[in-house]
């Protein structure tokens, strides 16, 4: 199924082999400074999704990560050489207090920002600093429509789904007048629930304003919340949600893109495992929320992930990173076991390019 008019975008994976010197030391077992590194400024959640990947992890303790340590944190960021970070985690972003200047902190700081929100509190303040400090902030909505909206984000206040389109629709607005370089994301995790309404939610999106709407199939196999509960077969909606795509693709303009993503998935829309061994996390580091760093961002709160504690401080981490330790841990992944694997793609370059070399990377 087509899944974009325009490969140039920010979903395709094979914008892995931009990071082609990263993939390289991968594969020597050699590893250089992560491209990116993901920060969970709150493991605090106002939603209870019924798909939520970081079940376990908020099950526990909740914690925020305190001012003076986000402070840290992108200092140290800056210090390693890291371009960028994911502003998500296991919770809800915009439930530390502190978010708005550590945003501030990552831009003065050059390191570009990205922010995946629920979009609840998503206020004009948040919107004013957003437009000025992020490159691209993706608010899951994942319906089109109030009683699905409720139903996926399991809860039970009739005026949530208006509130966050209407804080969608004034982020989308700022940053068209500060001609920011923020793309607003309208983000749609596709599941038997809401798979119905996925063209409405694309025509909704548009009016919005946002710049770009994701779909991915949701990912829930080996998830304790959701696991063996029979709600993962879409073969019966294979067929609508196709026409879906191709209606939505439609919509697309100078200022609306549409991305149906389905290659991470097998053609059912389950999990997909193209590959032998985890290769590519070494792409990316986690600073949790709990004040750990783990080791795969899927799976976080895993006990057997977690890489070092960077509270107190993050130059922890370099003590660790790039040891036999650290390989030994990625070597023992047991990928067939592992949920919805987000680098997917990302390992299978690692073994059929730079292991394999079955892209004859040397020839043009």
């Amino acid at each position: 199924m087509k899944e974009w008019n325009n490969p140039y975008n920010s979903f395709n994976s094979m914008k892995v082999l931009l990071w082609r010197e990263q993939l390289q030391a991968i594969a020597d077992q050699d590893f250089m400074p992560p491209v990116i590194v993901d920060t969970d400024p709150s493991n605090r959640c106002n939603y209870n999704c019924i798909w939520c990947n970081a079940y376990e992890y908020m099950e526990g303790s909740k914690f925020d990560i305190s001012p003076d340590h986000l402070r840290r944190l992108a200092d140290f960021y800056a210090e390693w050489g890291v371009k960028a970070t994911c502003v998500a985690g296991g919770g809800e972003p915009l439930m530390n207090k502190g978010l708005l200047q550590f945003l501030l902190d990552l831009k003065e700081r050059n390191i570009e920002i990205g922010v995946i929100t629920n979009g609840f509190l998503l206020d004009s303040e948040y919107a004013d600093v957003m437009a000025k400090t992020c490159r691209w902030v993706g608010v899951s909505v994942d319906a089109g429509t109030a009683e699905t909206y409720n139903c996926v984000k399991g809860i039970k206040l009739e005026t949530a789904f208006d509130r966050v389109m209407g804080n969608i629709a004034v982020l989308a607005a700022k940053t068209r007048m500060t001609n920011s370089s923020c793309d607003v994301c309208f983000k749609y995790l596709l599941h038997p629930i809401n798979a119905l309404e996925l063209y409405e939610a694309a025509k909704l999106a548009k009016g919005l304003g946002v710049r770009d709407f994701q779909m991915r199939p949701v990912g829930w196999d080996n998830i304790r919340k959701t696991e063996g509960k029979g709600i993962d077969d879409f073969t019966p909606l294979l067929e609508k949600i196709d026409e879906q795509v191709e209606m939505a693709l439609e919509l697309e303009d100078e200022d609306f893109h549409f991305y149906g993503v389905r290659h991470k998935f097998r053609p059912d829309m389950k999990r997909k495992v193209g590959f032998k061994r985890c290769w590519a996390l070494p792409l990316l580091l986690t600073f949790g929320a709990d004040g750990n760093c783990h080791l795969c961002f899927d799976r976080r709160g895993d006990k057997n992930l977690i890489f070092c504690r960077h509270d107190p401080d993050p130059r922890e981490v370099l003590k660790h990173w790039n040891t036999e330790r650290h390989k030994k841990m990625l070597a023992d992944i047991d990928v067939r076991k592992c949920p919805r694997c987000t680098f997917g793609p990302y390992n299978e370059v690692v073994e059929n390019v730079f292991l394999r070399d079955g892209m004859c990377r040397n020839f043009p």
